[in-house]
């Protein structure tokens, strides 16, 4: 009997196969294993299928005996968001192929400056493999995770997390393996129940409308290119460019600087300073510095306007009466403050003098060794506090108010009301406190106050 040994060419599987076996020779497990030692076979030697060979032999045919152990590569590298809708960290990068499917695309993240926004893991060695000569076969190094840092992100010192670097809306490309933190956020449609309220601490841009009850809150600029509707929209430190308005007496919208607006209707617009292209209709605006019609035939039609400095449209009121109140020459939200001040100061004397009686009573009693009860020596106790406190904040109310008044007296009177072509009849005018009202129609006028009273002059713009 002869035996031959044959191995794979890449050594992981071994094979042998008898032939010229004469009759009756018996095929042995040990008569085997001397070609396979010679061979220096050592590895996985599968026993149990020579055995069974043994018992049935066949000439000629080859029969796996020895099979090698395959390395294990090591895994890719991988980058794991901690910032996403579900609780858990979620793997979308992972070496060079990216799985997107768990990034919530649809939904808006919102990081915070300095927060981890990802965690970057390192590929692993792999584990080595055994051929069957008893050799070790490397495995591969897993790959290195790639990812492509854009604005706005940063590795930590030690490379093993990304962090934002400015407050924004996370954007990944996972075409581009890309992350960035973007401080500009565009709407494609319009602000309703498909995007939910906007609350983004950059700029927004709407390139639909704001539907009814909804918000768009911007810590910059906020460009609305279609209507605000009976909606909210607030810039706290920048900007509101909206092409129109129809509030039907609900909406709002408020910039800490400029509100440029096409029309509005029925809505509330507080701002530094308000140009409009059209109309204002049946509007509340009340602004720290000035109301300007910048458009051709640009007019203010009933409702309340309220301008530190400046009032100034084509045409103010209308001939059909609808009341239109306007106001220049005191801050609206100084005058606010004064109103509630005031209405603060006469609370708190009322209360002071009820708790005085109180404290009051409670000295007599204890004068006339009268034994009060604990619970009433609580209330007194507490009644005593109260009157400390009160009369603190009272204090500082009056200090406040004092310096508000003194403000206002002081503000010069160049405070005016413009009406490049007509100011109708029935416009109720006031500026420092003076009114004005006017029973004709008054061509091209300017109206401010002399120091003595309010005096209509003629606008030669």
């Amino acid at each position: 009997m002869e035996v031959s040994i044959t191995v794979s060419q890449d050594k992981m599987e071994a094979y042998l196969k008898i032939s010229n076996l004469l009759p009756g020779e018996q095929v042995t497990l040990d008569r085997l294993m001397e070609p396979i030692r010679e061979a220096k076979i050592v590895h996985n030697i599968d026993y149990d299928a020579l055995r069974a060979f043994c018992k049935d032999p066949v000439q000629d045919v080859t029969v796996l005996f020895a099979h090698g152990d395959l390395p294990k590569d090591g895994e890719d590298g991988r980058v794991v968001f901690e910032v996403t809708a579900s609780k858990s960290p979620t793997t979308t990068f992972a070496g060079n192929k990216v799985d997107f499917r768990e990034f919530p695309v649809q939904k808006r993240i919102i990081v915070k400056k300095g927060q981890k926004i990802a965690t970057i893991y390192p590929p692993t060695e792999g584990i080595p493999g055994k051929n069957v000569y008893g050799e070790q076969v490397p495995a591969k190094k897993g790959n290195e995770a790639k990812v492509s840092l854009g604005k706005n992100v940063t590795l930590s010192e030690d490379g093993t997390y990304i962090i934002s670097t400015s407050e924004g809306i996370l954007k990944v490309d996972p075409e581009k393996n890309y992350i960035e933190v973007s401080e500009y956020l565009e709407i494609e449609g319009d602000v309703d129940y498909t995007t939910g309220n906007i609350d983004f601490p950059g700029v927004v841009l709407v390139k639909g409308d704001v539907k009814p009850g909804f918000i768009v809150r911007a810590k910059g600029d906020i460009e609305i290119n279609g209507v605000v509707e009976a909606a909210t929209v607030i810039s706290l430190e920048g900007n509101v460019k909206i092409s129109g308005a129809k509030g039907k007496d609900k909406g709002l919208i408020k910039a800490k600087k400029e509100v440029y607006v096409k029309y509005a209707e029925s809505i509330t617009i507080e701002a530094e300073n308000l140009f409009f292209e059209h109309n204002l209709l049946n509007c509340t605006v009340r602004v720290t510095q000035s109301i300007i019609g910048k458009g051709r035939n640009s007019s203010i039609i009933g409702g309340e306007y309220i301008a530190a400095s400046r009032i100034e449209a084509d045409e103010i009121g209308s001939d059909m009466g609808v009341r239109t109140y306007l106001e220049v020459g005191v801050n609206p939200y100084m005058r606010e403050e004064i109103k509630l001040l005031k209405a603060q100061i006469e609370i708190d004397k009322t209360s002071i003098q009820k708790l005085l009686a109180i404290v009051k009573q409670y000295k007599e009693l204890k004068e006339k060794g009268v034994n009060i009860p604990f619970d009433k020596e609580e209330q007194f106790s507490k009644a005593t506090k109260t009157l400390i406190n009160l009369r603190e904040q009272l204090e500082k109310n009056i200090t406040r108010l004092h310096e508000l008044e003194d403000k206002i007296s002081r503000v010069t009177f160049d405070s005016i009301i413009i009406a490049r072509k007509v100011l109708y009849a029935g416009v109720e005018v006031f500026i420092h406190n003076n009114r004005y009202y006017s029973e004709i129609n008054l061509q091209k006028v300017v109206l401010r106050y002399n120091g003595e009273k309010i005096v209509a002059g003629g606008y030669s713009g």
